[in-house]
């Protein structure tokens, strides 16, 4: 009985391009919330260092986060036990962000793209972490 490799492989690799959605808010923090501010409607931010720090900061982390889905996606086999744990963080990191963004007052779209994001990637990377019977012959 193995893994679903192939999913993982696949599903891991997605998650690491998205991440590169992030690389504005590191190399262009101050224009990167202005952009994403006005597009949920909130108008100019506070261009706070605290603000700018925090836009950087975070999307560094997520940049990060996207380069080892990237790495573990070349050797799925070798990284199973982790990628088990990044599946079981995404599920439980679904709802809370789902609090965070509805205490920060963004938009319903928001809130379903982070949410659901979250919850899809973290099933089907636990969905493909059960092993399948082997196909036997005929």
């Amino acid at each position: 009985m193995t893994p679903h490799h192939s999913v993982q492989r696949v599903i891991l690799r997605l998650f690491a391009l998205a991440t590169l959605a992030a690389l504005p808010g590191v190399v262009a923090p101050r224009l990167t919330a202005e952009k994403l501010s006005w597009l949920m409607g909130f108008g100019q931010p506070p261009m706070t260092p605290l603000m700018l720090y925090m836009m950087a900061g975070g999307s560094a982390v997520y940049l990060a986060q996207g380069l080892l889905m990237g790495v573990m996606s070349c050797d799925v086999v070798r990284y199973q036990p982790l990628i088990r744990v990044v599946a079981w963080a995404l599920l439980l990191c679904a709802p809370l962000f789902w609090w965070i963004d509805t205490q920060a007052g963004l938009p319903r779209w928001w809130m379903w793209m982070d949410s659901a994001s979250a919850l899809i990637t973290g099933l089907i990377l636990t969905w493909a972490s059960h092993p399948r019977a082997k196909q036997g012959p005929g």
